[in-house]
């Protein structure tokens, strides 16, 4: 667990987004720029990201998979 808390310091929980909270925490990640993790039932349920954090993390991934050649570049 304290492996993920370096990448992700900001915690929610699911019934926040119940409560009307949802737009609160969605312009938090988009203005911060770092991801949230929201628990469900005391367990680690999803992650919110940016969505150009996420653009660069998916440019990331395929450029180290072209560099380890299990990925052909289009």
């Amino acid at each position: 667990m304290q492996e993920i808390n370096k990448y992700i310091e900001d915690m929610a929980l699911s019934r926040d987004f119940n409560k009307g909270k949802a737009a609160k925490l969605f312009k938090k990640v988009h203005e911060s720029k770092k991801p949230l993790r929201v628990t469900k039932n005391g367990q680690d349920y999803v992650v919110v990201i940016d969505f150009k954090e996420y653009l660069k993390m998916v440019d990331i991934m395929d450029l180290y998979e072209c560099k380890k050649g299990v990925v052909k570049r289009k």
